[in-house]
Parts: structure tokens; C-alpha cells; sequence
């Protein structure tokens, strides 16, 4: 616990309790202001019950508990214990409470009492540093920002537009209509189904409640985390997230359960489980990530794990690396596209299309009709495995662009098979191999050409 000097009425001073190392440094910065401006200031003790200042730079200092009504140009309230020469270093233990609905002007409030304050905000607007015990503070009109400790605090803000720095207590949040940004240090709950909110969160686990077109910072991890459409969330680890609206969007999650009643996009996630009941757009992500929605596409990156269900289609484009798509429990078609890493793609009971791309690829087509595409280009020479061509009599392999329909070209691809073990290779002209393993009796019919 430390003390910081402030200066008072009649050149006295006044000690203000700091019981988190979070608010000291505000506390000194607002005690030398109130000193470097003290010249162009008139300082009055203030009495519980009303209290009226007819100057225009007043200061409030309140040293003892109780209920203060505070009306006038108030610029600065000071609240803590007038020191002694028995205890220099007195501190203030009873609970103040403050009504500031009547103060005209901004004004910038520092309370420091262990036994905590209540603070009612005006249309004026101003601060509130709350720098010991459990405080409350209940806005207005006025925009405010509010600064608490390390207590367990409530900030019910009102119509205003206010700042929220929440200590590392267990915080009770409000958030009225206006536009808010809260800085969350402890466990707190933040509810704000109303106005334009702005969360970041450092201290973890706490519950965060939000409404449309909030956006949500999360440095931290085990939050519970609700927004409404159109809202945007970042970061965290182990979070629980859920999107209420038709779209939104989350970036960088790491091993988070996300849910969305409509569209959303996920971009450059890491493990995370994902239920989407409209479309999903899925960029860049990583680890093993499970997915069910109603419609997907999805852009992979090295070392992307992926199980994908679907209601609707899902396009899948691998980037560099290492990938896998499992779609083997999805009943609708997936298209999934290799590039220069090695993919392993298993399709469904859907009817799939798998394409080859430069590096090797893996195909489990899965109990439909599919198609297995290679395309001379750029593109293509890759060396590819097609696990169950067999499985089906409506497997069909795609070569585009070969010209392999002139001359007997396809004939003379065949003829130059190796068949070993059961399996059969091909090889094509622009070096791209394909083994299709159980099968050791190609045919030209096993094939579309264009």
C-alpha cells in the first residue's frame, strides 16, 4: 500500500491511499497537476450533505466519510485523510459517497479511501481515479474515463462516451449507449448490449457480452467472449466465442471454441474449433482445427490439420506446406485444390473433386462418384496417390490440357503403366506421376480428357 500527497485546502495536504501498484502512477501525475494549477483554484472542505461552489475553478476535498452532493463549477475532488503529526502516513477507511449530478463543468475526481466510493457522473464530463477499495461509479451524459485499482469494482457508464481502465479485481462492467472503450486487467464481467463497444482484454478469464459492431481485443487466455452481427474479435487463447449476428469476423485465435449463428470469416487461427451455421471464409490458419458449417472456403497454410463437416459445399485451397483436409464424415461435394506442399485430401459421401497440384498429393476419394483432376500448367507435376479409385464405378481421373484425346495419347500413357503390387503409375508429359493403389487394370473409359 503507498501514499500519495495531494494538495488540499488552505495549503494543507492530503493523503490519498493507493492499494495496486496500477493506479499509483496516475495518482502522482494527477497530485502535481492539481499542484502546478493550485494558483487559478479556489479549495474548499467539503461537508456531507449539499455542497455549492460559486467559483469558477473549484476544488472539493473530502477527509472524512460519507454522502457528498456536490453542485457547481467543480473542476477537481480530492477524497482522503487529512495526515497528522501523531500518523503522518493516515489513510481514510470509510466509505465516501459522491454526487456529482449537479457539477456545470468537466471535473477530474481522485478518491483514495479503503473503504471505497460510490460516484455519480454529471452532464460535465471529467475523470474518476479510483485508487483504493471496492469503488463504484455510475456515468451520465458526460464522457468520463474511469481508473480503478486493484478492488473489486462496478462501472456502469451512461450515455457518454467514456474510457474504462479496470484494475485486476473482479469488475462488474455496464456499458450504456454511447462509445466506449474498456481496458479489462482483472476477471471481469462486461455486458454492453447497446452502443459502439470496444473491449481489450489482458487479464483473462472473464465474460464479455457485447452487442453489434463491437470490436474485441483478447492478449490474454479462458475468456467467455459474445457479440453481436457485424463485429470483430482478435487474439486469445482457450477462449469461448460466439458470433449472435449474421456476420462477423475473428483474427488469431489460438485453440478457441468459436461459434456463429450466420456468416463468418477466420483468419490466421491456430487449432481452433469451429461451428458455423451460415458460410464460412476461412484464411491462413494452422494446427488441428476442426469445422462444421454450412457452406465453406477455406485457404490452408503450413501445417494446417483440418476436419471439415458441411451442410453446403466447401472449396479448399492449399498454400504452401504440409495440409490435410478430412472430409470423410461430410455428405455434400468437396473441392479441394493441392499446391506445392504435400496434401492429403479424403473425401466424403459426397461427390468430390480432388486436384493435383506441384508437389505430392494424397486423394481418398470416399464413397461417392469423384472426380480426380490434373491440369497441365504451372500448376501440375506433382506425384499423387489415389487411395480407393477402385471403390467406385462412377471415379473418373480429369486430364485437362494434355491433348491426350489426339493421336491416341491416352492409349500410349497407358501402355507405358507400371503395375506393381496391385497398383498401377502414370506418368505424363509434364512429369506429374499418379498411383492409384488396388488398381492394376486402368482403362481408357477410367478417363475424361480435354
Amino acid at each position: 500500500m503507498a501514499i500519495v500527497t495531494v494538495m488540499g485546502a488552505s495549503g494543507a495536504t492530503v493523503n490519498v491511499t493507493v492499494d495496486g501498484g496500477d493506479t499509483l502512477s496516475l495518482a502522482r501525475a494527477y497530485a502535481k497537476t492539481l499542484q502546478d494549477t493550485a494558483a487559478g483554484k479556489t479549495f474548499s472542505n467539503l461537508r456531507s450533505g449539499g455542497n455549492m461552489s460559486t467559483a469558477n475553478n473549484a476544488v472539493g476535498v473530502i477527509t472524512v466519510g460519507g454522502a457528498y452532493a456536490l453542485d457547481g463549477a467543480y473542476v477537481n475532488i480530492v477524497a482522503g485523510a487529512l495526515p497528522t503529526d501523531v500518523t503522518p502516513a493516515s489513510v481514510l477507511t470509510a466509505p465516501v459517497d459522491i454526487n456529482a449530478r449537479g457539477v456545470t463543468t468537466p471535473v477530474d475526481v481522485i478518491a483514495g479511501t479503503l473503504g471505497g466510493t460510490t460516484f455519480l457522473g454529471g452532464a460535465g464530463g471529467g475523470s474518476f481515479l479510483a485508487t483504493a477499495g471496492d469503488n463504484v461509479f455510475v456515468g451520465g451524459t458526460g464522457n468520463f474515463t474511469i481508473d480503478t485499482g486493484t478492488g473489486d469494482d462496478i462501472v456502469v457508464t451512461g450515455s457518454g462516451n467514456d474510457t474504462v481502465n479496470a484494475g485486476s479485481g473482479d469488475n462488474q462492467i455496464y456499458l450504456g449507449t454511447g462509445s466506449n472503450a474498456v481496458a479489462s486487467w482483472g476477471q471481469d464481467t462486461i455486458i454492453g448490449a447497446a452502443g459502439i463497444q470496444s473491449v481489450t482484454i489482458y487479464g483473462g478469464s472473464s465474460s464479455v457480452s457485447l452487442g453489434s459492431n463491437a470490436w474485441v481485443a483478447d492478449t490474454a487466455a479462458g475468456s467467455a467472449i459474445s457479440v453481436g452481427g457485424g463485429s470483430t474479435v482478435s487474439g486469445g487463447t482457450q477462449d469461448m466465442v460466439s458470433f449472435t449476428g449474421n456476420t462477423g469476423t475473428i483474427a488469431g485465435a489460438t485453440a478457441d471454441t468459436i461459434s456463429a449463428a450466420g456468416d463468418l470469416v477466420v483468419s490466421q487461427g491456430i487449432g481452433n474449433s469451429i461451428s458455423v451455421t451460415g458460410s464460412l471464409t476461412f484464411l491462413n490458419g494452422t494446427g488441428m482445427t476442426t469445422v462444421t458449417a454450412g457452406q465453406s472456403t477455406i485457404f490452408g497454410a503450413a501445417g494446417l490439420d483440418m476436419s471439415v463437416t458441411g451442410s453446403g459445399d466447401t472449396l479448399f485451397v492449399a498454400n504452401e506446406g504440409n495440409e490435410t483436409l478430412d472430409g470423410s464424415m461430410s455428405g455434400t461435394p468437396l473441392h479441394a485444390f493441392a499446391n506445392s506442399g504435400a496434401a492429403t485430401f479424403i473425401g466424403g459421401s459426397g461427390a468430390d473433386t480432388l486436384v493435383g497440384g506441384t508437389g505430392s498429393t494424397t486423394m481418398t476419394g470416399g464413397m461417392g462418384d469423384n472426380l480426380f483432376a490434373f491440369t497441365k500448367g504451372p500448376s501440375s507435376g506433382g506425384d499423387n496417390v489415389i487411395t480407393d479409385f477402385g471403390s467406385s464405378a462412377g471415379n473418373i481421373v480429369a486430364l485437362y490440357q494434355y491433348g491426350y484425346q489426339n493421336n491416341n495419347g491416352l492409349q500410349s500413357i497407358l501402355d507405358s503403366a507400371t503395375v506393381s503390387g496391385g497398383n498401377t503409375t502414370i506418368q505424363l508429359s509434364d512429369s506429374t506421376k499418379i498411383t492409384f493403389l488396388g488398381v492394376s487394370d486402368l482403362k481408357a473409359s477410367d478417363f475424361n480428357l480435354s
